[in-house]
């Protein structure tokens, strides 16, 4: 039948004309005007997908390395040395002007560094570009001499993951508490105390290990802290961006805590008034603190569990969820998971045959494959800490860590004498 004749008809037939004619109006309304919101719209789309593409173009034509830390037999340093270290990789230079950022689509570079268990055996790595490898050596063997930066193949492109053989389950987390509001740190366990002997030392970092090492055959863990150097940024970094950096916001938040005081007090006339609660006076004081203690990271930190499907445990899942409850207490910030990629169905209709879950599985598997948080394909929303924090939750752990599936190497790395001959 002619394709006028079948729209005659259903013009004709009672409600469905009636559907269409009103369908083709408000089609008709956009379209005469488009002379007012077009100019709005479609600049501002544009404008999305050019950053999108320029800087997809960029980050495909990098180089990256892993490379693994490997352990010496004794680590007497405390945490600080992996500060250092941080801060030594600390760099927010790469899109300084804004060709660099809108034409040549630029960024700034992000680190990504992970704990991994393959069935328990517990590594140690670090994720970068390949030009910056030797920088991030020089950093790392200035404050550990007698541990080992080995590159390697990476372990997340490399593994065999499908649906068919594997089950998955994973997370992000982010900081729950205002910015500046530091987790509880090395500092705050005493790891900072030279005079500590190594036995009597207690390093929240082991919680991590260990849980690690639990994983049996066919289970693997592994977390990434993806982290960029902390700047202000402006819409020429893309339709997401920091309006203000680390100590603004820091400061941002203590503003709303003194104007929201929380205790009540009554005056000798009678009347009341309010006055900060001692607990946000202690949140005042940490903050102020923080913001001076080191450089700040923008951080988004991922976990994904995967096991075969005759080994996958779900009692490891809890595990995941208050894994990083050794870094927070009572007056201190904390990382909570995000429900990002777990979407929860109560009706067989609403997720048939598992597609959806199946599909987010594909995706956050995906995502730290790609080490995705701060651009596309995966781009939310980071946190911030500081170097202090970020080597409290990432650390070559010394000897009190006595994870037994976590390797070291019987001999220290050394160098040529400089005076040999040519």
């Amino acid at each position: 039948m002619d394709p006028g004749m079948l729209l005659a008809q259903a013009v004709n037939t009672p409600g469905v004309g009636e559907v269409i004619l009103n369908t083709l109006k408000v089609l008709g309304w956009f379209y005469a005007s488009s002379i007012y919101w077009a100019p709005v719209v479609l600049p501002v789309i544009f404008w999305r997908v050019w950053m999108r593409y320029v800087r997809a173009e960029y980050i495909a034509n990098q180089e990256y390395q892993l490379l693994e830390i490997r352990l010496p037999q004794e680590v007497m340093k405390s945490p600080a040395a992996m500060q250092a270290v941080l801060d030594g990789l600390w760099l927010k230079g790469g899109e300084t002007t804004f060709i660099d950022r809108i034409w040549l689509g630029k960024v700034r570079i992000w680190y990504s560094l992970e704990l991994v268990a393959f069935e328990g055996d517990v590594r140690l790595y670090i994720w970068t570009r390949k030009a910056f490898v030797r920088m991030a050596e020089r950093s790392f063997y200035a404050h550990y001499p007698d541990a080992e930066l080995a590159p390697v193949e990476d372990y997340a492109i490399r593994f065999p993951f499908s649906l068919d053989s594997h089950n998955l389950f994973g997370a992000d987390y982010q900081i729950a508490g205002p910015t500046g509001l530091p987790i509880k740190t090395y500092s705050d366990y005493g790891l900072d105390s030279t005079s500590a002997k190594e036995e009597q030392k207690i390093d929240p970092m082991t919680h991590l290990l260990e849980f690690l090492g639990s994983m049996g055959r066919g289970e693997h863990l592994w977390i990434q802290m993806l982290v960029r150097a902390n700047k202000a940024e402006d819409f020429t970094f893309g339709e997401r961006y920091n309006r203000g950096d680390y100590k603004s916001q820091a400061r941002a938040a203590m503003q709303k805590v003194r104007d929201n005081p929380e205790d009540t007090v009554v005056f000798p006339d009678g009347g009341t008034g309010k006055q900060l609660s001692e607990e946000q006076k202690n949140i005042l004081r940490a903050i102020e603190r923080n913001v001076q203690s080191s450089q700040a990271w923008d951080i988004g930190v991922r976990a994904l569990y995967i096991a075969e499907h005759e080994a996958f445990d779900g009692t490891n899942i809890p595990g995941l969820m208050s894994m990083w409850q050794p870094f927070s207490a009572s007056g201190f910030n904390k990382f909570v998971p995000v429900n990002r990629w777990q979407p929860v169905f109560d009706y067989p209709w609403q997720d048939f045959n598992g597609i959806r879950e199946n599909r987010m599985k594909v995706r956050i598997f995906d995502a730290y494959r790609r080490r995705s948080w701060f651009h596309a394909p995966y781009k939310f929303r980071s946190s911030i800490i500081t170097s202090a924090e970020l080597a409290t939750i990432f650390h070559v752990p010394g000897t009190v860590a006595k994870t037994p599936t976590m390797r070291r190497i019987e001999s220290t790395r050394a160098t040529a004498p400089s005076n040999l001959p040519t």
